[in-house]
């Protein structure tokens, strides 16, 4: 939700406190990211200590960088569907067994 306005043909986007924001359908959507980052991360932390690999061995064999790999485990960063990918292979499942884990750590 953004205002904008137009002076001598250029669009501004104008400045919405942080309290209004709190009340915008965006703040739901920011809070359930927050939720799936949080998710994946546990999940991945999980697996990965499973299979006894510290975070550095597994983003060797993901082609990663190891602060990569912390930051997802922390939710503070999250991977493209390429990355999601490359450590589902290096923890030796499918990338689909990854998601469905991430889906019941949702629930």
């Amino acid at each position: 939700m953004s205002r904008r306005s137009v002076i001598s043909g250029h669009r501004f986007v104008g400045y919405i406190p942080w309290t209004e924001s709190l009340n915008s359908t965006h703040h739901h959507c920011t809070m359930r990211t927050e939720l799936l980052l949080s998710a994946f991360g546990k999940v991945l932390r999980e697996l990965r200590e499973a299979r006894g690999l510290s975070q550095e061995a597994l983003a060797l064999s993901a082609s990663v960088d190891r602060t990569f790999v912390s930051q997802i485990e922390r939710a503070i960063r999250q991977p493209t569907l390429t990355t999601l990918w490359k450590l589902a292979k290096a923890l030796d499942i499918q990338p689909s067994t990854l998601i469905t884990k991430v889906e019941r750590g949702l629930r």
